[in-house]
């Protein structure tokens, strides 16, 4: 079974033209005793099997709406203005002024940055996500196990039987991080939130979880990706916003914004990042959705060794 069989279908066409759509979201924080705008106006439209990359330098905002959209404000967050719907229903605005955590699990998940500090130390990594089936899902106590192993193979975890039982300082980092995904994928989302999830990963298993991530989005799953790492959004989206200050200061595909960056703030990301050369080439070879050509040769001439070394 594959992380495909784990998502929606995508099949049967839905109602809504976007599976997450953040309009005019704004919010404030706490500092120096004063509430102060941390994202301000933000407005973000993700399509159904659509893979969206959200990139901006650390403290520019990216955590914070995801955590928005799960309803999870930190202590020191609020809440001011816009709307977030969740396939066409709307979890925080005018008329949901209190989240409604229903939405989580089924409607929007989210996979962590950390998985070390996301999954609970004592518990053995199996049952957290039979727990979530349980809750979800409604299912017996056996069928949850049985389920859950399915969705560790899918994501890669080889001995899925035997690591079920095992605790998550057993597991590598790459391996608590597939575990992680496969609890957030466990209950079939419509919307799946990625916080930088590749960030503390070396590259081969960067590149797989990337696989995984899209294989899920071509199963229907709406994805968006917060990351400030313009080579994986390369490898992963179709789209992107580039956030700056809590404002979204570009958007497009991969390959406008590459090809013909209009914002400063996004032109420096790109020069910043040495591989992107080889990118922009790439994208203006890309499919009409604006992705990659993962053929593309590098200026060194080996195909694709720096994609994977990204």
């Amino acid at each position: 079974m594959t992380a495909t069989d784990m998502t929606t279908s995508g099949k049967t066409a839905p109602d809504y033209e976007y599976a997450l759509e953040i309009v005019d979201l704004t919010i404030d924080v706490d500092k120096h005793g004063e509430r102060v705008p941390a994202v301000k106006n933000l407005t973000i439209r993700v399509r159904p099997g659509e893979s969206h990359g959200l990139v901006g330098e650390s403290g520019s905002g990216k955590s914070l709406t995801l955590r928005a959209v799960m309803g999870l404000f930190s202590k020191g967050a609020h809440y001011r203005s816009g709307s977030i719907k969740v396939c066409g229903k709307e979890v925080l605005g005018p008329s949901a002024p209190n989240y409604d955590p229903v939405i989580r699990g089924k409607g929007v998940s989210m996979v962590f940055q950390e998985p070390a500090v996301a999954l609970n130390p004592i518990m053995k990594v199996g049952w957290q996500i039979v727990d979530a089936l349980r809750e979800q899902e409604h299912l017996s106590r056996a069928d949850a196990r049985a389920r859950a192993i399915e969705l560790m193979e899918s994501v890669g975890i080889t001995n899925p039987e035997d690591r079920f039982d095992s605790y998550p300082f057993e597991l590598s980092g790459g391996m608590r991080q597939r575990v992680m995904i496969a609890a957030a994928i466990a209950c079939k989302p419509k919307v799946l939130l990625c916080d930088e999830p590749t960030t503390a990963l070396d590259v081969t298993i960067q590149q797989q979880i990337l696989d995984i991530f899209r294989s899920i989005a071509d199963s229907g799953t709406a994805l968006l990706y917060v990351t400030h790492d313009l080579a994986v959004v390369s490898q992963l989206c179709g789209t992107l916003s580039v956030i700056y200050h809590g404002r979204i200061v570009e958007e497009g595909t991969l390959r406008d914004v590459f090809d013909t960056p209009k914002d400063s703030y996004t032109r420096q990301l790109l020069s910043s990042t040495p591989y992107l050369k080889g990118v922009m080439k790439a994208a203006k070879t890309g499919d009409d959705n604006g992705g990659v050509d993962n053929s593309v040769d590098n200026s060194d001439g080996n195909a694709d060794s720096g994609r994977k070394g990204a």
